[in-house]
């Protein structure tokens, strides 16, 4: 199979990319206010499990403020 991937921008949120530096299968950047994510993985299953465990990282660090 082909690896999937999806893209999220979540405006407002690039003061968070250290959150996500280093985490398997996230590229980050930053494009103005907006923090921009890649995420690839193997397959749905794994994409799916990788993109909950960023967001749950970067929702943690959120409310860490």
């Amino acid at each position: 199979m082909e690896p999937v991937s999806v893209d999220l921008r979540l405006e407002g949120r690039a003061a968070l990319l250290t959150t996500v530096e280093g985490m398997v299968g996230v590229t980050a950047s930053i494009d103005g206010e907006t923090l921009v994510l890649h995420v690839v993985a193997p397959s749905l299953r794994d994409l799916q499990a990788a993109v909950d465990a960023t967001l749950a990282a970067l929702n943690e660090a959120e409310s860490a403020g």
